[in-house]
């Protein structure tokens, strides 16, 4: 699931790839739940190579997204398309959680 890191102006960048479904969320539990320490800036993940999230990658977007807001910082998601897309759309994700087309979106904001 997690696949890489970079700095874009002000935020982290977290590239995520796979599926974020039950079993790879388990897996990488513990990553997820060190980012707000790891990382000081506001957090942007793209799911741009992400193919599949269930209940359970929302559920990690969602517990990040709180974590970080407590801290008065922000998550950004970028990338979707197709199955989570879909899904996004249909929970209206977008209502909490800021959602750009692409990451080079959020060096112009």
């Amino acid at each position: 699931m997690y696949q890489n890191h970079y700095t874009l102006n002000a935020y982290e960048v977290l590239e995520l790839a796979g599926e974020m479904d039950c079993v790879a969320v388990a897996e990488s539990k513990d990553i997820l739940e060190k980012i707000p320490q790891d990382f000081a800036g506001d957090i942007v993940f793209d799911l741009s190579k992400v193919t599949f999230i269930d209940s359970s990658g929302i559920g990690a977007i969602v517990f990040l997204f709180k974590r970080l807001r407590e801290e008065e910082r922000a998550l950004l998601i970028t990338g979707l398309n197709g199955q989570p897309k879909e899904l996004m759309t249909l929970l209206r994700i977008n209502r909490a959680i800021t959602i750009k087309d692409d990451v080079r979106s959020c060096a112009v904001s």
